[in-house]
């Protein structure tokens, strides 16, 4: 029974990973509220997230050796209610309110990145950690579908309105708070070991840098889709919302099927999860359709539900268990660092490019995945030599 407690008590928290994407379907109403602010300072609302998510993912690595991981994640899930009120109360008043918000959530979701992938090392070990590990990728992105859609029902109302959904972070903390059990921190049962000079593999370094640069290009889809829509004239913030969900539609499937599909591709899973993201991105600048959209959707969602449990749990087998947390915080770090400098990047290589159509950005990003799904595939036999 406790083996199910602490299961409920991991995949509640999994299921709010992604809350600060219900920012990307209202980004076209705060632009519209907020004329006067550049489209990058916009994006902001979205980016700062992964920003704190990358320093707190890394950090929580090295915090859970000194402090229970039951006590962060109680923590880390104050910050999420608390930014998300302070997003739905403050936000209209000025833009800052906005930032810091996204701040705040940014703190919670770095902590709990790391902290739901760690929990699942330390209680769950084999066979049974790999099928974890897919159930987290499930319920990220079912969490991530229903908070979507929700969110962007709620804009409708009001844009800010959609910050009502981290109310959600209410009842998790009180299954957290009682039935996640008080881990003691490695430096309290293991003295040695919190001192002890491990050091991470290279294949930990390689696979943090093919995240990376994925992340950059996934994030694309994120921190675009509902402009694109808007300017093509398809819809609204519902419609951008309902979009998104499509992407968690498509990796929770994925996170359910995950054993079956690791079975099947093999060593070929990151490289395959990489280009089928590739091609979505390259659907949506040579089609631009409607339905080619969503069908991009479909094979992002794919992607990054196989793409990134993977990565993690190769990070995590590639070291010895005294610093799996910490290559898990690294992996974890590299996904957020890539998402924060996606709209930094692609936004100046956009306006180096004569031709201002939306959509070059998704051109862009399709060629780099597919090329980083070719080098994936070339290197990954000196990645996984030591897994195998």
């Amino acid at each position: 029974m406790e083996k199910k407690q602490i299961k409920l008590a991991i995949l509640s928290v999994a299921s709010l990973l992604m809350i600060s994407m219900t920012a990307s379907a209202i980004l076209a109403d705060i632009k519209e509220y907020y004329p006067n602010a550049a489209e990058t300072m916009i994006q902001l609302v979205l980016t700062l997230p992964a920003l704190m998510g990358l320093i707190f993912a890394f950090a929580a690595g090295p915090l859970s050796m000194r402090i229970s991981k039951k006590t962060l994640v109680i923590f880390s899930l104050t910050c999420g209610l608390s930014g998300g009120l302070m997003g739905l109360i403050l936000g209209p008043l000025a833009i800052e309110y906005l930032w810091l918000s996204s701040v705040v959530i940014g703190v919670a979701q770095g902590i709990n990145a790391t902290m739901t992938l760690a929990l699942i090392t330390v209680y769950f070990s084999g066979e049974e950690s790999g099928t974890m590990m897919g159930l987290q990728s499930a319920f990220l992105n079912g969490g991530s579908m229903v908070l979507l859609f929700t969110s962007g029902l709620l804009a409708n109302i009001k844009w800010n309105t959609a910050y009502l959904v981290y109310l959600v972070f209410l009842p998790i903390l009180l299954i957290v708070i009682k039935y996640l059990p008080h881990d003691q921190p490695l430096s309290s049962t293991h003295p040695k070991a919190a001192n002890r000079s491990e050091k991470l593999s290279s294949a930990v370094y390689f696979i943090s840098l093919i995240i990376f640069l994925f992340g950059s290009c996934f994030f694309v889809f994120q921190t675009n889709i509902a402009l694109l829509v808007v300017s093509k004239g398809y819809g609204d913030a519902t419609l951008s919302g309902i979009i998104n969900a499509l992407v968690s539609v498509a990796g929770m499937i994925t996170g359910f099927r995950y054993s079956h599909i690791i079975r099947r591709l093999k060593t070929m899973t990151i490289t395959v999860g990489i280009a089928v993201v590739g091609l979505g991105m390259g659907l949506i600048f040579f089609l631009g359709s409607l339905a080619s959209i969503c069908v991009a959707a479909l094979f992002i969602g794919f992607g990054i539900g196989v793409v990134m449990p993977t990565g993690i749990y190769l990070a995590a087998n590639a070291v010895k268990k005294e610093i799996q947390s910490t290559a898990i915080a690294l992996v974890t770090a590299a996904v957020n660092l890539g998402m924060f400098v996606s709209p930094l990047i692609f936004d100046w290589v956009a306006f180096q490019i004569p031709d201002q159509d939306p959509s070059i950005k998704f051109m862009i990003a399709s060629l780099i995945l597919l090329l980083l799904a070719a080098v994936f595939a070339l290197s990954r036999q000196f990645i996984l030599k030591k897994q195998q």
